[in-house]
């Protein structure tokens, strides 16, 4: 499958030469470095590339730590629901459009790409973008039969209109420009297709709290969005994507540190999601959005 969904960020042309160390557009002959497999299809690779050592040293765990899979991570049950969720949402999608997987299902935003385990199981082709590249490699690495290579999502190099299914989750909120993200996403996405968006419920006044509690875990993270769903779905409307449905998922305690050592526990995560759905249930720890284009 390989260059397929290439759009080349400089003339905007589709025909491209793969080699082993660049992809050469063979309309206007900018080649695109290849760095340990990875494309690197960005317009200026050596200021973005300083741009990201810059940030890995101010928050090194953040941009280089291994991101733990759902089955070793503190959160766990909370991440197994998600992932039940997503995969149900996709079913759906497969049922009613009468396909059995979607040709080519993008993961943008992937990380180390844990992921791609279970969304390999509903597309023909998967595809796995993110501007880390050492995440990048480790996604390389796990699964190879994906399509993995480097991108800016305000500048994205694919053709219009050709992903079946975009899977967004959990990035939108490190981005400080999130509409020209959603504009992209917007333009790439298949009329008719489903894009999957999950965000912490950030803006909401219970995970606020969180970080009054513990003003430290700010500088912790990258995050420059704190959502509540209607500032979501106002973004993803005014992108031009129409919603189909909106669902919170997950409830804890709004003190990181003591959220984190109860909710290992599934009995804990079960019996606050029980409590949150009756008594708080605009408090959930994340927001989804399922939205799709005309």
């Amino acid at each position: 499958m390989g260059a397929t969904f290439f759009k080349c960020l400089i003339c905007g042309n589709a025909h491209v030469q793969e080699e082993n160390d660049h992809w050469l557009c063979l309309s206007c002959n900018t080649r695109f470095p290849v760095k340990n497999g990875i494309p690197i299809l960005v317009r200026d690779w050596d200021s973005l590339g300083k741009e990201i050592e810059q940030a890995s040293q101010n928050l090194p765990a953040w941009y280089q730590s291994v991101q733990n899979p759902e089955e070793n991570s503190i959160w766990k049950h909370h991440l197994a629901k998600r992932r039940c969720y997503v995969e149900g949402e996709i079913k759906r999608f497969l049922a009613l459009s009468r396909s059995g997987e979607a040709g080519k299902l993008l993961d943008i935003g992937c990380g180390d790409g844990n992921h791609l385990q279970y969304l390999t199981n509903y597309a023909q082709q998967i595809y796995g973008s993110d501007y880390n590249l050492t995440r990048l490699e480790r996604a390389h690495n796990k699964y190879p039969e994906a399509t993995i290579y480097l991108a800016d999502i305000l500048e994205y190099p694919a053709l219009d209109g050709f992903f079946d299914i975009i899977f967004f989750n959990h990035v939108i909120e490190h981005i400080p420009n999130d509409h020209q993200a959603l504009r992209e996403i917007m333009r790439i996405l298949k009329p008719g297709g489903l894009l999957i968006l999950g965000t912490p419920n950030e803006g909401a006044w219970w995970w606020q709290t969180a970080y009054r509690l513990q003003p430290k875990t700010r500088k912790k993270t990258d995050h420059v969005h704190f959502y509540t769903q209607v500032d979501l779905v106002n973004k993803i409307r005014n992108a031009g994507l129409q919603i189909i449905d909106t669902k919170y998922l997950g409830w804890g305690v709004p003190h990181w540190s003591i959220d984190a050592r109860l909710r290992r526990f599934k009995f804990l995560d079960d019996l606050f999601e029980f409590l949150g759905k009756r008594l708080f249930p605009k408090q959930a720890s994340s927001i989804y959005v399922l939205a799709t284009k005309s």
